[in-house]
């Protein structure tokens, strides 16, 4: 099996952009790390109350009671194809 690798043009409109943007996401991705290690300087964060701070992804209490869970006499309603005697939506 021959492998086949093509070579891009040196002095083309298209590789000049790319190579302007490639430095400036390269400059801005250096600016924001400083700026995040400014700011851990600054708030003199330590790992436990940074862990502390994220939230436990375990805890989804306030998402369990979303749905049908929480709304009382919902298995008469989703019953359509049961005759409903008692209840009527209408």
């Amino acid at each position: 099996m021959t492998v086949v690798i093509t070579y891009l043009a040196d002095d083309n409109a298209r590789n000049r952009r790319r190579a302007r943007r490639q430095a400036q996401r390269e400059q801005a991705m250096q600016e924001q790390r400083l700026a995040r290690k400014i700011a851990l300087k600054l708030s003199g964060c330590v790992r436990a109350d940074k862990a502390a701070s994220l939230g436990s992804l375990r805890c989804k209490k306030a998402e369990e009671c979303s749905g049908s869970i929480c709304l009382p006499n919902v298995a008469i309603y989703a019953a359509g194809y049961r005759k409903s005697k008692q209840l009527t939506a209408r």
